[in-house]
């Protein structure tokens, strides 16, 4: 096992921690909830890799665990997102990245997403009564768009039901920068 990179994740409705255990898999890296994550444990690895969910725009517990990382010295750290979007919805993604990272740390900090999806029958009531609402204002606003985008076809699509997006081809990009750093 790899002992330079601790894999750590949040998740609420599984799709993270299926991430989190293919990023492991992958490089041998320690897998650990990050409820248990202290700084002293993150300071004996090299790499910090941190997964959670995007939800209402932030990646939760992110912020935790950025400031874990500072206290802990931690020579890198990485972060991962899981969400309901489409790897095609580029500027979404971006924006949201925007709303977690500061301009500096978007330059120092790799970032990645990874679409999940949605589990509606593993979701908090207050999520899915959200999720559910967002869902009909959406519909009704798309409903008479004369010029819909292919972001907004697949959108439409997904929003009604649960369903997973998620693909090991996605933990590639960062799969292959932890093995990079090992070389």
């Amino acid at each position: 096992m790899n002992h330079e990179i601790l894999i750590c994740y949040k998740s609420v409705t599984g799709f993270t921690e299926k991430y989190a255990e293919m990023i492991a898999k992958e490089t041998g890296g320690k897998l650990i909830k990050a409820g248990k994550v202290t700084a002293e444990i993150m300071s004996k690895y090299d790499t910090v890799v941190f997964g959670g969910r995007f939800h209402a725009g932030m990646v939760d517990g992110l912020k935790r665990m950025k400031e874990l990382a500072a206290k802990s010295g931690v020579k890198t750290f990485i972060v991962f997102a899981t969400g309901a979007m489409p790897a095609i919805a580029k500027e979404t993604i971006q924006q949201a990245w925007s709303n977690n990272l500061t301009s500096e740390e978007l330059g120092r900090i790799p970032h990645f997403y990874m679409p999940g999806g949605l589990c509606y029958e593993k979701m908090p009531l207050p999520d899915k009564l959200m999720m559910k609402a967002f869902a009909a204002v959406m519909k009704g606003k798309l409903k008479n768009k004369k010029d819909k985008t292919e972001e907004d076809r697949e959108f439409e699509r997904l929003i009604s039901t649960s369903y997973d997006l998620s693909s090991k081809e996605y933990i590639n990009p960062l799969v292959d920068l932890l093995n990079g750093k090992r070389k």
